[in-house]
């Protein structure tokens, strides 16, 4: 794994990058957030809350790595 840093006057930008299986986290659904947790599966609320706090989330799989983006 490799994580890359960016950063800018207003803004940071991180790309963390691998090699494992092809993984697009952003092509789940998002959580049923009107559900209680006691009635909601595991799993899903990180990168829900990482796409709902961060101005830009990107993933691509290119050249046999995952490459998600944030910023």
């Amino acid at each position: 794994m490799r994580v890359e840093v960016f950063e800018e006057l207003f803004a940071v930008e991180i790309t963390f990058i691998d090699n494992g299986v092809p993984y697009d986290p952003l092509a789940k659904a998002d959580p049923d957030t009107t559900l209680s947790i006691e009635d909601r599966p595991i799993g899903g609320m990180g990168i829900f809350i990482v796409k709902k706090s961060m101005d830009a989330v990107n993933f691509e799989y290119k050249e046999g790595r995952n490459i998600l983006t944030i910023r």
